[in-house]
């Protein structure tokens, strides 16, 4: 488990992002599939960049807005 943002790596997959956010690795991947989300596909791998992750997590985790999912 990471303890802050510094401790991520600089790519992950689903898996790792199920992980990360404390969700199912199926809600992970519904997650990872929605058009918004910022991931790159290589193949059928999904490869999820920190950089985008962390800018995605800012402009949809305000105080504003009510849930993601």
């Amino acid at each position: 488990m990471y303890k802050n943002i510094d401790e991520l790596p600089i790519t992950f997959g689903p898996v790792e992002l199920a992980s990360i956010l404390g969700i199912s690795r199926n809600k992970a991947y519904e997650l990872a599939n929605r058009a918004d989300f910022p991931k790159y596909r290589v193949g059928r791998k999904i490869i999820i960049s920190k950089k985008h992750f962390v800018a995605w997590m800012d402009t949809h985790f305000s105080d504003t807005n009510e849930g993601v999912f």
